[in-house]
């Protein structure tokens, strides 16, 4: 296990402690980072910059700065831009 994954352990087992809002806001970070991270790899995947991606989906590069960094909020509108330009699609998926 690496420190990373102990450290991660940790702030779960606080959450769960402080009950089921703060594991509701816990969810929302991981769904944020999750975004974050599968944006950033497909973007460079395809050897994309964020100005390349803001001129392929109409997204200004200053949004997607924030995605990026999980500080955004995009709404499913801008989702779903990002994903076509990047030539990939919104799925839901289960836990």
């Amino acid at each position: 296990m690496t420190d990373f994954d102990e450290h991660y352990r940790q702030v779960v087992a606080e959450a769960e402690r402080e009950g089921p809002e703060a594991v509701a806001e816990l969810r929302i970070l991981e769904d944020r980072y999750r975004l974050a991270s599968d944006l950033i790899g497909r973007r460079l995947e395809l050897r994309m910059t964020q100005q390349q991606l803001a001129a392929a989906s109409g997204i200004r590069q200053s949004e997607i700065s924030r995605i990026e960094g999980a500080n955004g909020n995009p709404t499913l509108k801008t989702i779903g831009a990002l994903a076509r330009a990047l030539g990939a699609e919104v799925r839901l998926t289960s836990a």
